[in-house]
């Protein structure tokens, strides 16, 4: 069988998440499924080695079985500058494909990662034209459809990757961008040879962060935890900064909220509290909230962080954040399988990779 290439167009644009789901649903299928990132870039100490986080992460949940080590053999361990003048680019293709080797020999598709996106590594002879070329893969691209230029992204890449690039998924497709994908294929991809795998629409789920990203990120301190086990996906922002009444009407439109005010706001807790739609308290300032409203919160079993910044800051935060979560938790990994199953042609697919 072949094994493949998964690019993307620019950074966050959901390589992992649709590794991991192809990954388990062809493993449903029978398939030895091997993971690879040649060139890691998002280094972080874990369990005492330093490990690209989102290879880490990956290969976790995919379970493959193989080091991490060879999963992810060239990290950029100091700044890109100095690794490109201090690196081998012949020692460093040399220790990618020996580890290649190893990941692949025992399974029957490798899904290899591209770090960031197609250009990056080009310095170093990383980049995924220079990885395709050297392992013998053609790619998979995913692009996401954050406006109509994406087309141009796209032809732009075709010209530097050449007949490898074999299939497009578009991710994150909402409204009136899903008319125009059929003219995109029919116009510009067929043409170029490229095929057009699926467009896999916008998910708030999968867009959303758990409470404890939010707890990560904000550098937060739990005041009430929650239901125990529950999973909770923070969907949508609210700012509390208005008077109850006025309040009221937002809370009623969410779902999977996590409300920002200050812990002084006592009226917009407790409103907040009998909503059922806010799922989340971030309350900003340092300023503690009441007993009575914790009390309140521990008994609806709704989480509450205590935030050391102010409101604005902490929204600042969030938003940097927000749609760029890994793809972590069983609510996620299932939702990414769902769409794909849905939205990608799978039996296509499988007809590539066993020709």
């Amino acid at each position: 069988m072949k094994s493949l290439l998964v690019s993307s167009l620019e950074e966050y644009s959901g390589k992992s998440a649709l590794i991991i789901a192809l990954g388990l649903i062809l493993r449903e299928k029978g398939l030895r499924i091997g993971y690879f990132k040649p060139f890691g870039v998002g280094i972080t100490r874990i369990e005492n080695q330093l490990v690209d986080e989102n290879a880490y992460t990956t290969a976790k949940v995919l379970g493959t079985g193989d080091t991490i080590d060879d999963i992810c053999p060239i990290k950029l361990d100091k700044p890109y500058l100095d690794f490109i003048r201090t690196a081998d680019p012949l020692e460093l293709k040399e220790k990618v494909i020996e580890s290649y080797k190893r990941i692949a020999a025992a399974k029957d598709v490798v899904f290899v990662e591209s770090a960031v996106e197609y250009k990056v590594g080009k310095a170093l002879g990383l980049c995924d034209l220079a990885v395709s070329s050297m392992l013998d893969l053609d790619i998979l691209m995913v692009a996401k459809y954050t406006n109509d230029y994406v087309l141009d992204k796209i032809l732009a890449a075709r010209e530097l990757l050449g007949d490898r690039l074999r299939f497009i998924i578009f991710n994150q497709l909402s409204g009136y961008k899903e008319e125009y994908v059929h003219v995109i294929n029919e116009r510009f991809l067929k043409v170029k040879g490229i095929e057009l795998l699926g467009t896999l629409p916008f998910s708030p789920l999968l867009a959303g962060l758990s409470i404890h990203e939010l707890v990560d990120a904000l550098h937060g301190e739990w005041l009430i935890k929650g239901k125990p086990g529950e999973e909770v996906i923070i969907e949508e922002l609210l700012i509390g900064a208005m008077s109850p009444p006025s309040a009221l009407k937002y809370f009623r439109r969410v779902r999977k909220a996590a409300l920002i005010t200050g812990g002084d706001r006592a009226d917009l807790q407790n409103l907040a509290l009998e909503t059922g739609t806010i799922k989340c308290l971030l309350l900003t300032g340092n300023l503690e909230p009441t007993g009575t409203m914790l009390g309140k919160a521990e008994e609806k079993g709704v989480p509450v962080i205590l935030v050391p910044d102010d409101t604005r800051t902490t929204l600042e935060k969030v938003d940097e954040v927000f749609g760029k979560a890994r793809i972590r938790g069983e609510v996620k990994i299932r939702k990414m399988k769902e769409l794909v199953k849905r939205f990608v042609d799978l039996k296509r697919l499988m007809g590539y990779l066993e020709g």
